[in-house]
């Protein structure tokens, strides 16, 4: 049991991991300089602060735990925070505050949904709050999953997939107030629908995350007031990083970053009309006459591809405002009715905030395997290599399993 006076107004939970793909460069400085930047904000009259952190280069995962007096619990190992430069230079800068810090000796699969939800407990357990801020930090495949570990065995596709994120989630009391992804192409249809039972609000990008910069963490915590609506917080975090990313070098190579905020609360209405619209899409198949226009609809949608700094996207996902829009132009045709709800929807109840100095990306995405090579070629989400488990492992999201949107997502119209 925690000691109820060491309750506090607010706690972020910060879920860090820094592996990746490729053989260049990895996360592990960007991610210490962001967990630095989050403790050294901090003030711990208000919130407490638990981290957990998986290294590419540095074996072991690591926690620390940010309270004035952190209680003793099982599991990790107590290592002194000078023995490792991450939590030796935060513990440095404290005044105010204990640090704990913890190793596990064992390299865990942080790309795991068990993990991620042993860390969550953790931090409730001793970061007892009224309400949490949880704070992902890795890279993101979209609809398909986030983070990735390079020491996932061979039946594992390595990222966790969204599934096992959300479950992971519902750890979290009730629900997180705020859950904040510095990840790529995080914010889609399928996130939300997934995490609408686990979250209040979701902040997240369609596009590219750059690694430039360190978040303005003492702008965003300071937005974390015991009195303020949690709709109000995620707008002042939205906000705090909109402006960051004004700043070039904040963003580089980027021209724009697009982010939104998201009420998971509305995300249960578009499953109807979703469904609807895989219906009337997927019966153009079988109508020459429609095909063909509901087929450019959904392509003229497609928002951007990595690598290009003036459109930051990915061609596998669409941009629901636009989507939307290109089938309303379709009047006579029955897509245009369940178009117009889906965009009743996104516009006013389920984006409460958008960004983007960019006209490409409007507001969320939604999951739609490219067809073209140069798309295929392109597209960080999208390998033709792995589609067949990716489309077992998107076929068990909960948006696919009540709306049947998969029919289309994995089988484009042509």
């Amino acid at each position: 049991m925690t000691d109820a006076s060491k309750r506090k107004p607010w706690a972020v939970l910060a879920y860090t991991v820094a592996d990746d793909k490729g053989h260049g460069d990895s996360l592990d400085v960007s991610a210490s300089e962001e967990l630095k930047a989050i403790c050294n904000a901090a003030d711990f009259d208000q919130l407490s602060v638990a981290a957990q952190v998986d290294f590419k280069n540095a074996k072991g995962v690591f926690r620390g735990v940010l309270t004035e007096a952190p209680p003793k619990t099982r599991g990790f190992e107590d290592i002194p925070a000078e023995s490792h430069p991450l939590w030796r230079s935060i513990k440095a800068r404290l005044d105010r505050s204990r640090l704990r810090v913890m190793e596990e000796q064992n390299d865990l699969n942080s790309a795991r949904a068990n993990v991620l939800k042993s860390f969550l407990r953790f931090g409730q357990q001793q970061c007892p709050a009224d309400r949490y801020v949880v704070f992902f930090y890795g890279h993101g495949y979209g609809p398909l999953g986030v983070f990735f570990d390079s020491d996932a065995d061979r039946t594992d596709l390595g990222t966790m997939q969204l599934a096992g994120l959300a479950d992971s989630m519902e750890t979290v009391g009730d629900r997180a107030a705020v859950i904040v992804f510095r990840s790529c192409m995080a914010n889609s249809l399928e996130t939300a629908y997934q995490l609408k039972d686990a979250g209040e609000f979701m902040i997240a990008s369609q596009s590219i995350v750059p690694i430039a910069g360190i978040w303005p963490w003492q702008n965003f915590l300071a937005a974390l007031m015991p009195s303020a609506a949690s709709g109000d917080v995620g707008q002042a975090i939205a906000r705090q990083i909109a402006s960051f990313l004004e700043t070039p070098a904040n963003r580089t190579p980027f021209a724009y970053v697009p982010f939104s905020l998201i009420d998971l609360g509305a995300a249960q209405a578009i499953a109807q009309p979703l469904k609807a619209l895989a219906d009337t899409l997927d019966a153009a198949r079988h109508e020459p006459s429609r095909l063909s226009a509901c087929a450019k609809a959904l392509e003229s949608a497609r928002v951007g591809f990595p690598g290009e700094p003036a459109n930051p996207g990915d061609p596998a996902l669409l941009d629901v405002p636009t989507l939307c829009d290109n089938l309303l132009k379709l009047e006579n045709d029955p897509v245009a009715g369940p178009a117009r709800a889906i965009g009743n929807i996104v516009g006013s109840r389920l984006v409460k905030w958008h960004h983007s100095v960019g006209g490409q990306h409007r507001g969320i995405s939604l999951y739609y395997q490219p067809v073209k090579p140069e798309q295929v070629e392109r597209s960080c989400i999208y390998d033709s290599g792995s589609a067949a488990g990716d489309a077992a492992h998107y076929k068990l999201l909960a948006l696919s399993q009540d709306t049947g949107w998969e029919r289309l997502a994995l089988n484009p119209l042509v």
